[in-house]
């Protein structure tokens, strides 16, 4: 039972330590963004973010970025950051064997780097879980696993004002922000949270 609950927390760092706070004691955040890029919304996100001069990281889902090669080079040409989140992101992946793992990622990081001619080696686990064999493939891929402390919870909450609250209310040095660029809200939620940020004083930075 300890070891099924640990699988689902990426948190604990049970079987793979993954990066779930910023390093050091800077008055950052850091705004990262799962499950595109999506053929509209994307875009909305990228102008918003161009305007507001600020850098995230992107998770992004290699079917997706198949279908969407323009975005995927766009968030690179733009000083983004790419980040894997496995070819499909279906609830199969978590049962997937070590080889099964490490074949998806591969392929995943293969397609995002030939797109967009970058190197790729952050990782953020489909549901953020965490297991054994993803933590073998991860390991033998070279990569960096980054988590969260700040969920939005925007894929559940209708409200995106309760969203903005409920983020706002979390904000602290070192944040790591969880968000989709893949909803209907992502632009009105990611436009208040950046006026939050800016609010308190925090600035926003990205990892490389």
């Amino acid at each position: 039972m300890v070891l099924f609950a640990g699988s689902l927390n990426i948190g604990w760092n049970l079987y793979l330590r993954s990066v779930n706070r910023l390093p050091g004691k800077s008055n950052e955040v850091m705004v990262t963004f799962d499950d595109g890029p999506h053929p509209v919304y994307t875009g909305k996100v990228l102008d918003l973010l161009a305007k507001r001069e600020v850098k995230a990281l992107f998770f992004m889902i290699g079917e997706r970025a198949v279908a969407n090669p323009e975005l995927v080079k766009r968030v690179a040409d733009e000083g983004h950051t790419i980040g894997i989140h496995s070819m499909k992101h279906t609830a199969g992946f978590t049962i997937k064997s070590a080889i099964g793992v490490k074949e998806d990622l591969t392929r995943c990081k293969e397609v995002l780097e030939e797109i967009s001619g970058r190197e790729v080696n952050f990782f953020r686990p489909p549901y953020g879980v965490t297991n054994p064999n993803i933590a073998n493939a991860v390991k033998a891929l070279g990569l960096v696993c980054v988590g969260w402390n700040i969920r939005s919870f925007d894929t559940v909450i209708s409200s995106n004002n309760r969203v903005v609250r409920r983020v706002a209310g979390k904000l602290f040095p070192g944040g790591i922000i969880l968000m989709h660029d893949s909803l209907p809200a992502s632009v009105k939620v990611l436009e208040g949270v950046l006026e939050e940020i800016q609010k308190i004083g925090l600035k926003t930075t990205v990892l490389k």
